[in-house]
């Protein structure tokens, strides 16, 4: 389920730079995102910043959840990070 959802993403992502839309900084998180860091840390009753298990269990299936209702390019951005993270775990 969870690698359906990445895929989807994905092609969502191809989507989203193919678009002529200029951000201000595609770099820097958006609010949204960051805002769903806060209440999946929350959430998930562990801290994401220190402990693997936490950022490739609970936090990620409740973070990911949370910024699917991002915008598009915060959303890519947020799940590519953790995705990359938790590969290497």
């Amino acid at each position: 389920m969870r690698s359906l959802f990445v895929a989807m993403v994905f092609v969502l992502g191809a989507i989203a730079v193919a678009s002529p839309i200029a951000q201000e900084d595609s770099n820097a998180p958006g609010q949204c995102s960051q805002d769903c860091w806060n209440e999946s840390a929350q959430d998930a009753g562990c801290d994401p910043n220190t402990d693997d298990d936490c950022l490739c269990g609970d936090f990620f299936d409740a973070d990911t959840s949370c910024v699917a209702r991002c915008p598009a390019g915060e959303a890519l951005q947020v799940i590519n990070i953790l995705t990359l993270a938790c590969d290497s775990v």
